[in-house]
């Protein structure tokens, strides 16, 4: 792919979510192609001149669509309250010592919320409490979480994503799946967690070559749950084995696209990924370039 083609790539991707891209997000968000910052402050210019992209203020967008700026402008705005919710949620769950990271994922991840959405989170946990962790983060968001019938949901937390640190590896290698661990907001972890994330999901650089890591500064602590729970391992089996089935008892007839395993939990109410990555092929084919 040359650089034009994944400069308008990148671009087509994040129109679909009506987010026009400033120069250094093209640079970080470059769609399987590596590249200088210069090389594309100059084919950004040329593809402006050319009337192939459009640019209002500092930002990029697809040819006549300008009004995803206002959009984003908005949507910035709407981000910082939920922003702020997001860091107090997380606040909460740090007292739980077996919570090893929490980030935000989802539009809010890039300031791009609407003002009705809710707060999407990602639990990474100690290995082996997977389930002891997702009640107690549960029972701590309690009054702050969404209301699964769709009446309180603004504002509110979506517990969304829990991964045992064993197995941080995510199976899914596409896309849409690759922009969610790169625009994935950390807002604090234990033990170097994140970086270890980003370690087991090298793969997203076939996708995003350009990304690189932005993370919190002085968020990361070190552990103290590896030897409180050493001192009762044999409790807290049982405690996650009896958690675990009374979770499933529980969300056994609620299950629609959720996606469960003994070390990952993704709890999705709308599955979008399909539907993203159909949208982008669409725009791909309209702008003549191959499906990479």
């Amino acid at each position: 792919m040359n650089l034009s083609s994944a400069i308008l790539s990148a671009l087509a991707y994040h129109d679909i979510f009506e987010y026009p891209l400033d120069s250094s997000e093209v640079y970080d968000l470059l769609i399987r192609k590596k590249a200088r910052k210069e090389s594309i402050a100059g084919e950004l210019e040329r593809l402006s001149v050319m009337g192939k992209i459009g640019q209002s203020d500092r930002y990029f967008f697809l040819k006549n669509r300008k009004k995803i700026t206002r959009i984003r402008k908005l949507r910035t705005r709407y981000s910082q309250k939920k922003l702020k919710r997001a860091a107090f949620f997380a606040g909460l769950l740090r007292i739980v010592p077996s919570v090893k990271l929490v980030a935000i994922s989802g539009a809010l991840s890039m300031e791009n919320s609407r003002r009705s959405d809710d707060i999407d989170l990602v639990v990474v946990t100690s290995r082996g409490l997977l389930w002891t962790t997702r009640f107690l983060a549960n029972v701590l968001l309690f009054l702050f979480k969404r209301d699964p019938a769709g009446q309180k949901i603004s504002d509110r937390a979506c517990l969304n994503m829990f991964l045992d640190e064993s197995d941080l590896s995510i199976k899914d290698h596409n896309m849409y799946t690759a922009h969610e661990i790169c625009q994935m907001k950390l807002i604090w972890d234990r033990d170097s967690t994140y970086s270890k994330f980003l370690k087991a999901n090298a793969w997203i650089r076939g996708y995003l070559p350009n990304w690189h890591e932005s993370r919190v500064e002085n968020q990361s602590r070190k552990s103290k749950s590896r030897s409180f729970f050493s001192l009762y391992t044999v409790h807290f089996d049982l405690i996650e084995r009896l958690l675990r089935n009374f979770q499933l008892w529980y969300m056994n007839k609620k299950l629609t696209t959720e996606r469960i395993s003994s070390t990952q939990l993704f709890f999705h109410p709308k599955d979008t990924r399909d539907w993203v990555i159909g949208e982008y092929g669409r725009r791909l084919r309209k702008l003549g370039i191959a499906n990479p």
